[in-house]
C-alpha cells in the first residue's frame, strides 16, 4: 500500500514534468544567480570591511609612526650634540620621551638594545628593568622581536597586551625606530579595540543593507521567475493540447471503445505534429491490421468449428476402429488357438502318415514277394501243362498201342483174348489217363487263367501300393509343410496378435489425443470468439456490423447436417484415413 501510494504521489503528467524540466532548471538557475549575486555582495562587503578595517589600522598606525618620527625629531637635537657616554643628554632625551603623549594616555616606551627598560611611562617602577625575555600571553618574545625590528631599520610589530581600562589582553600595533648611536629602541603602541568598535558599527550598518540588497534580489528573482513560469505553462499547455488529445484517443482505444476511424489534425510542422501523423499512421496500420485479424480471426472461427465437429467424427470412428480392432485381436487370439491346434492335429497326423508310409512300404514289399510266387506259380504251372501234354501224348500213344494190341489179340483169337482184355483195360487206362490229363490240363489252365490274372492284380496292387507309398510320401511331405508352415503362421499370427494390440494401445491413445484435438479445437474457436468479440469492440468502418453479425451463423456445430459441406480441403484427407482404418 505504501509504494503504492508513493507511486502515484510521485506520478506526474507529461505538462508537470515538462514544466518541472523548464522550471526546477530555472528555479535552480534563479537561486543560484540570486545566491551568486548575494555571494559576491557579501564578499565585497566583507572585502569593503576588511579594507575599511585595513585603512584603518593603517591610519592607526601612520598615526603612531608619526608618533615616533615626531618624537625622533624631538629629541634629535639632543643626539646630535650628546658626546659618547653622555648621561645628561641621555636623561633629558627619556624626560623629553617620556613626556610625550597621544590619542590621550597612549605613549612611548624605550629599550636599550639589551633589553633594559629606560622608558615606561605608565609604569615607571618598571624602568631599569632588563625585560629582554618578557612573553606576552601568547608567548611572544615581544621586547627581543621590537629590537630585532628596530635594529633592521624599524616596522609594525603586533602582539597581546592588557588594555589599562579593562585589564583585559587585547590586541596592539607598535612601530619600533632605532637609535644607533646610542643603541635605543623607541617605541610606541595603540590598541585596536576602537577600530574593533567602529568596525562592529560599520558591519552592521553593511549588514542590513545586504539585508535590504538580499530581500531586493529575491524579490526581483521571485518576480522573473514567476512571469517566466507563466509564459512556460501557457507556451506548454498550447504544445501538450495535442498530445493530449492523442492521449485521449490512444486510450479510447485502450479502453475498447475505440474509434479507429478518427483521425487527428496535424496543423503545426513540429514534432507534435509528425506525432500525430505516426499517430494517425499508426491508428491506419491498426484499423487494417485488426480488419485482417478480423477476417483471420472468422476463419480461425470456422476453420476450428469444422476441426472440431472433424475430430468429433474423427474420434467416433476411431473408437469404433478400436472396438474392432479389440474384437480383431480376440479373433486373432481364436485364430491363434486354432492355428496352434491344427499344427498339433498336423503334427499328429503327420506321424500316422510316416507309420501308414512305413505299413505300405512293407505292403509293397509284401506285394513283391507275392508277384515273384505268382511267377514261379505260372512257370510251374506251364511246366505241369507240358507235363501233361507229354503224359496226354503219352496216354494217346497208349491208346493206338493198346487199340493195336486189341487188333493183334483179335487177330490171335483165343490166344490173343487175355492180350486183348489186358489190351482193352490198357486203352481203358489210356483213355482215362487221357481224360484225366485233359481235366488236368483244364484245371492248369484255368488255374494258369487264375494265375496270371493273380499276378495281374499282385502288379496291379503292387503298383498301387508303389503309388500308395509315393502318395503317403508326398502326404508326408506335405503335412510337415502344413505343421511348419501352422508353426510359422502360429508364430506370425502371434505377431500380428502383438501389432494388433498396440494398434489398439495407438488407436486408444489416438482416440485420446483426437479428443484433445477436439477439445483444444473448441477452446480454439471459444478464443477466437472472444478474439472476434474483442476487435468487434473497435469502430474499423467499411462493414463492420454486417461482418460481425455473419461471423457466428457461418461457425458449424456438431447438430447442424450442412456443416459437413462447410468442412476444409483437408477433411476429406482425414475421412479417407479413418476409412482406411476401419478397412484394416
Amino acid at each position: 500500500m505504501t509504494k503504492t501510494a508513493t507511486k502515484r504521489r510521485i506520478s506526474f503528467n507529461l505538462q508537470t514534468k515538462i514544466l518541472l524540466l523548464t522550471l526546477v532548471p530555472l528555479l535552480l538557475v534563479t537561486g543560484s544567480l540570486v545566491g551568486l549575486s548575494l555571494l559576491e555582495r557579501m564578499e565585497d562587503t566583507q572585502t569593503n570591511l576588511a579594507e575599511q578595517r585595513a585603512m584603518l589600522i593603517e591610519a592607526r598606525k601612520g598615526s603612531v609612526r608619526n608618533v615616533i618620527e615626531t618624537a625622533m625629531s624631538a629629541i634629535s637635537p639632543i643626539v646630535e650634540e650628546a658626546g659618547p657616554n653622555d648621561a645628561d643628554a641621555l636623561k633629558r632625551a627619556r624626560d623629553v620621551l617620556r613626556n610625550l603623549r597621544f590619542e590621550g594616555d597612549n605613549y612611548v616606551f624605550v629599550y636599550d638594545y639589551d633589553g633594559t627598560n629606560l622608558v615606561l611611562p605608565h609604569q615607571p617602577q618598571l624602568e631599569g628593568t632588563a625585560m629582554l625575555d618578557k612573553q606576552d600571553p601568547n608567548g611572544k618574545y615581544l621586547v627581543r622581536d621590537m629590537i630585532q625590528i628596530a635594529k633592521n631599520g624599524g616596522g609594525f610589530y603586533q602582539y597581546g597586551w592588557p588594555h589599562p581600562s579593562t585589564n583585559q589582553v587585547e590586541p596592539k600595533f607598535s612601530y619600533a625606530a632605532g637609535i644607533e648611536k646610542w643603541g635605543w629602541l623607541l617605541g610606541a603602541g595603540v590598541y585596536v579595540t576602537d577600530i574593533d568598535a567602529a568596525m562592529a558599527d560599520a558591519e552592521a550598518l553593511a549588514a542590513k543593507e545586504l539585508r535590504q540588497s538580499i530581500w531586493s534580489s529575491v524579490l526581483i528573482g521571485i518576480a522573473m521567475f514567476i512571469g517566466v513560469a507563466l509564459v512556460a505553462v501557457f507556451l506548454v499547455r498550447r504544445a501538450i493540447l495535442p498530445i493530449r488529445r492523442i492521449a485521449e484517443a490512444m486510450k479510447d482505444i485502450a479502453r475498447g471503445k475505440g474509434d479507429l476511424t478518427r483521425r487527428l489534425h496535424a496543423d503545426s510542422n513540429d514534432e507534435v505534429g509528425e506525432l500525430a501523423q505516426q499517430f494517425n499512421a499508426f491508428v491506419e496500420r491498426m484499423q487494417n491490421t485488426l480488419r485482417e485479424v478480423r477476417t483471420s480471426t472468422r476463419s480461425v472461427n470456422r476453420a476450428a468449428g469444422e476441426i472440431a465437429q472433424s475430430s468429433e467424427e474423427l474420434a467416433s470412428r476411431t473408437d469404433q476402429a478400436a472396438a474392432n480392432l479389440q474384437e480383431t485381436s480376440a479373433s486373432m487370439e481364436e485364430i491363434t488357438s486354432t492355428v496352434n491346434h491344427s499344427a498339433e492335429s498336423a503334427q499328429q497326423a503327420n506321424q500316422l502318415v510316416q507309420s501308414t508310409a512305413d505299413v505300405a512300404r512293407q505292403g509293397e514289399t509284401a506285394m513283391t514277394q507275392v508277384e515273384k510266387t505268382m511267377d514261379d506259380i505260372n512257370a510251374s504251372a506251364a511246366k505241369i501243362s507240358d507235363i501233361i501234354t507229354m503224359i496226354d501224348s503219352i496216354a494217346f500213344q497208349t491208346n493206338i498201342l493198346a487199340l493195336n494190341a486189341s487188333v493183334e489179340a483179335a487177330r490171335a483169337g483165343e490166344h490173343g483174348r487175355g492180350f486183348a482184355v489186358v489190351a482193352q483195360e490198357v486203352r481203358t487206362l489210356a483213355s482215362r489217363s487221357s481224360e484225366a490229363s485233359r481235366e488236368i490240363r483244364e484245371l492248369i489252365d484255368t488255374s494258369s487263367s487264375h494265375t496270371r490274372s493273380g499276378a495281374e492284380l499282385v502288379r496291379s496292387a503292387g503298383q498301387t501300393m508303389h503309388d500308395i507309398v509315393a502318395s503317403v510320401a508326398r502326404v508326408t511331405d506335405v503335412i510337415a509343410e502344413i505343421s511348419a508352415g501352422a508353426k510359422e503362421q502360429s508364430s506370425g499370427i502371434g505377431q500380428i496378435n502383438t501389432a494388433v494390440a498396440e494398434m489398439d494401445t495407438m488407436t486408444q491413445q489416438n482416440a485420446a489425443m483426437v479428443q484433445q484435438s477436439s477439445s483444444a479445437a473448441n477452446e480454439m474457436r471459444e478464443h477466437a470468439q472472444r478474439l472476434n468479440r474483442l476487435i468487434n469492440s473497435f469502430v474499423l468502418g467499411d462493414d463492420t456490423a454486417g461482418m460481425s453479425d455473419q461471423a457466428t451463423p457461418a461457425l458449424p456445430t456438431r447438430s447442424a447436417p450442412a456443416a459437413k459441406h462447410n468442412l476444409p480441403v483437408a477433411k476429406p484427407a482425414m475421412a479417407s484415413e479413418v476409412e482406411e482404418w476401419e478397412a484394416f
